[in-house]
């Protein structure tokens, strides 16, 4: 919380454009800081509007108490009055005017948006005061803290903006890696089933050659015994011609 010593009207000018809530402005007597009761008026009333504080010694008004606070409220009811009767007044000249067709529109005050961006991040800085950049791109503080607020809510557009679109972009990285893995997928149930399908028929061939082992040592062991066979066979006979021989 900051308390803010306005000697003067500028002081308290510039008190008020760097008030924030729970500040206090202190001056001296209303005389050395506005010109007229409006002015306090409009003053205290954007004052309780950022939830800050003002005291007066000369006057004796402290919005921290009790009375200064029903100052406020009386203060709040005339600012809306005030407002209300120069809307009206307003809205009276304006259709008089489009009656006579010289209303056009208020022009919007022209501004270097480089100039404005190089001298408002000055002040974010603290290299220089609100009033001293108002002054420097010759803007009032209503207009200046509009202009600001315009700027902030356009960063936050252009912000919202790349969120948008890194989420856009996170999701469709989402669902080309879903597309991808559900390809894996497929791929590797693809290969699986030629990996089965090998395994099968390599099992297979095992059991050709096994069966053809087998029949290969059926077919020796027949060999040998017909060759055994047809051995005793000749040797029966070659005993047999002897024999014959012999007799003869």
């Amino acid at each position: 919380m900051a308390v803010f010593h306005a000697g003067d009207r500028e002081a308290f000018s510039e008190a008020l454009a760097q008030l924030q809530a729970g500040d206090c402005i202190e001056a001296e007597s209303l005389a050395a800081i506005v010109r007229n009761a409006r002015e306090f008026v409009a003053a205290l009333t954007e004052i309780a509007d950022k939830a800050a504080q003002f005291a007066s010694q000369a006057e004796g008004i402290d919005t921290r108490e009790a009375q200064g606070a029903a100052v406020v409220s009386l203060c709040r009811s005339l600012d809306a009055l005030e407002k209300a009767d120069r809307r009206d007044k307003q809205r009276e000249g304006i259709e008089r005017a489009k009656g006579e067709g010289k209303y056009l529109g208020r022009k919007p005050i022209a501004v270097d948006d480089t100039l404005f961006e190089a001298v408002v991040q000055r002040w974010e800085q603290g290299e220089m005061s609100a009033r001293e950049a108002m002054a420097e791109l010759k803007l009032k503080p209503n207009t200046f803290y509009r202009r600001i607020k315009q700027r902030e809510e356009q960063k936050m557009n252009e912000h919202r903006k790349v969120a948008h679109e890194i989420r856009a972009e996170i999701k469709e990285a989402a669902r080309q890696s879903r597309r991808d893995l559900d390809e894996l997928r497929k791929q590797v149930k693809a290969e699986a089933r030629e990996v089965k399908k090998a395994a099968s028929e390599t099992l297979e061939l095992h059991d050709v050659e096994r069966e053809l082992r087998r029949e290969r040592r059926r077919a020796e062991n027949e060999h040998e015994e017909a060759v055994r066979q047809m051995k005793r066979e000749v040797e029966a006979e070659t005993k047999e011609f002897k024999q014959v021989l012999e007799e003869k």
